[in-house]
């Protein structure tokens, strides 16, 4: 497909994004739309001045109403107030203001509906100035006139200009509210400001998006500004990158610019929307849309529908969709299955060649099949692919199109597969080149030191190589219940395992030798089984479920061995009815006796545990039933 035809089809583009979570969402891009941001600053320096007393600064403090323009004391003397607010905009370096309003509220009004005030920039101050020490007057910003309704809430417009002009100038703005200079000294214009609501200013603005140079990422490997450029199968061409807004509640788009490497001209623009701040936002290529062996440049930019970033720094990738031929694999001492066996306990040495096709610089291998190698999620929701020539199980040519040699031990006796696939640069996979060998048994044998253990005895199983195999120098071996461990081989190539068969399931081991030329056997098992047996229970009074013996009248229970132990030492026995297990010792036919007289009628149990003289108790209870006529 023509990459400026891919330019117009785009216009309208369906792009798949891939989410945090690894999921695939198909959607159609849109307009991503923004509301402003409003944050109310409290004044950090605010007062008036007095006309009157023109060396004195007046701060607002308390509960006072605040004098503006001409006002008359109880003695009937004439002052003139004009009052001034500071705000604090560093807060707002980051950001795009878009206006601004002061807002106060009028205590009371001379004459209504008189009203002439006016809103000033003046120069900045630290603190509330005297009238003889006012501030020069920057700017008029915006005034209120006369109006039927009076004490009310005004609100003063404030530019964006303004906000700028003075954050730029040191930080923070300097308002002055006074009556028009017309009627400043008409009676009937003054008014009191509300000491509660006192000057709050809104200021309107927008934080600017921007997009994180750090994260940019293509086919789930980091942004190359330099060749090598990443190769990338047509399918993989995932575009991503992270869009910061500190507004966090914004909704962020990402545009993708990309074009064919010297051909600028061709440059489209993709883009995603509904992204969130500090995660990445995917784009997907469509795999038609790319031109095998091409390398493509990009750029990234995000905008929250208020504001757009600039443009990122450049990345590139380079198109690989062609598949490298299959494996050549051959073998110096191991011939395929349909010519003989493989050499006793010897390690196979394989030969694997791309065939001077430079396409190929590795391989992937493993007997059998070959497990897919994926792709992860990073911790900002990347797509994170590895380099296919660093996942286990793949080897790398000595060059281009060159071999690679492996020594190998096959897994089991008789049949296995060799399978192998040559690898390209962008990690495509050759068809499967299968090489089926037959390996003779070099199983280790595994024998009971001893007799036969039982349940809770501790055992010992002496471990031999396999004969022919080359000398042992250990063995790795699995029991049930634990780890896989290693032994050392004694000087006769064996060795011995000791442990306590106390799992009363029983036990399997499995065994594999290793050998001084690096030989790893097959496996080799051996199985431990116990016949759990429970004491034996009987009495002539209650022999069993009929109806017999009564209320108040005593039984005797006996209690006898095991079927397959050779001695008791004594019995734990529970009756219906008891809180505790109870115990008597066993005679020297290894046989106790107890007696027993039922409180009620019914069917009652005797629940019975044999024990050794080494305390061991019996792994099952006879649980004895007889029914109380």
């Amino acid at each position: 497909m023509d990459w400026s035809l891919m330019g117009r089809r785009l216009a309208t583009a369906v792009v798949a994004v891939v989410g945090a979570g690894g999921l695939a969402v198909v959607s159609a891009a849109g307009a991503v739309s923004a509301a402003p941001h409003h944050e109310t600053q409290l004044p950090m320096q605010i007062g008036y001045t007095d006309s009157s007393d023109a060396q004195v600064a007046y701060e607002w403090e308390g509960d006072t109403n605040a004098p503006l323009g001409t006002w008359q004391d109880g003695a009937s003397q004439l002052h003139t107030s004009r009052v001034y607010a500071t705000f604090d905009l560093t807060g707002f370096t980051a950001r795009r203001t878009i206006g601004g309003k002061l807002y106060l509220r009028e205590q009371s009004a001379a004459e209504c509906p008189r009203r002439a005030i006016e809103v000033w920039r003046t120069a900045a101050v630290t603190q509330t100035p005297t009238w003889a020490g006012a501030p020069a007057e920057i700017e008029k910003l915006d005034e209120a006139g006369d109006s039927p309704y009076c004490p009310v809430d005004l609100a003063f417009d404030i530019s964006a200009a303004a906000l700028d002009d003075a954050r730029e100038d040191d930080g923070r703005i300097t308002i002055e509210l006074r009556v028009s200079a017309q009627y400043e000294s008409d009676l009937s214009y003054g008014r009191q400001l509300n000491w509660y609501k006192r000057l709050q200013l809104s200021v309107t603005y927008n934080s600017l998006p921007a997009v994180d140079d750090d994260h940019l990422y293509n086919g789930g490997f980091p942004c190359r500004e330099q060749a090598p450029y990443p190769a990338l199968p047509a399918q993989r061409a995932t575009l991503q990158a992270v869009g910061n807004d500190a507004d966090d509640l914004d909704s962020l788009r990402l545009d993708v610019g990309a074009w064919p490497v010297g051909d600028p001209a061709a440059r489209v623009e993709l883009s995603q929307e509904h992204g969130r701040s500090g995660r990445i936002i995917t784009v997907q290529v469509p795999d038609t849309a790319l031109v095998d062996g091409t390398t493509y440049a990009w750029q990234a930019r995000t905008s929250d529908g208020l504001d757009t970033s600039a443009w990122s720094r450049t990345c590139y990738f380079t198109v690989d969709r062609t598949v490298p031929p299959a494996a050549q694999v051959t073998s110096a001492n191991y011939p395929t299955s349909d010519t003989g066996l493989t050499p006793l306990g010897e390690p196979g040495v394989f030969t694997l060649s791309g065939g001077g096709d430079p396409d190929v610089v590795g391989f992937a291998y493993a007997w059998e099949s070959i497990p897919v190698s994926g792709c992860s999620y990073g911790d900002l929701g990347q797509l994170v692919c590895p380099d296919p020539l660093t996942v286990p199980g793949t080897v790398q040519t000595d060059v281009p199109g060159g071999s690679a040699t492996l020594t190998l031990n096959p897994p089991r006796d008789f049949l296995n597969t060799l399978v192998v696939r040559s690898l390209d640069r962008a990690g495509n996979r050759s068809a499967e080149t299968r090489y089926e060998i037959r390996v003779p048994d070099t199983d280790p044998t595994v024998t009971v030191v001893g007799d036969q253990p039982d349940w809770g005895d501790e055992a010992t199983v002496r471990i031999t190589p396999h004969a022919g195999v080359a000398p042992v120098t250990e063995y790795e071996y699995l029991l049930t219940g634990g780890t896989k461990q290693t032994v050392p081989a004694g000087p006769d190539g064996s060795a011995t395992v000791t442990f306590t068969a106390d799992e009363p399931t029983g036990y399997q081991l499995t065994v594999r030798s290793r050998s001084t030329n690096g030989w790893v056997s097959s496996e080799g098992s051996w199985s431990l089984r116990f016949n759990h047996q429970p004491p034996g229970v009987s009495s002539t009074v209650y022999p069993g479920l009929q109806a017999s013996g009564g209320i108040g009248v005593p039984g005797t229970f006996v209690f006898s061995p095991p079927s397959n132990w050779d001695e008791v030492s004594e019995y734990r026995y529970k009756f219906t009815g008891d809180s505790a297990y109870q115990t008597v010792a066993a005679g020297p036919d290894g046989t106790a006796s107890v007696t027993w007289t039922p409180p009620s009628r019914g069917i009652k149990t005797v629940s019975v545990y044999a024990v050794r003289p080494d305390g061991k108790q019996s792994y099952i209870a006879k649980s004895y039933a007889f029914r109380v006529a």
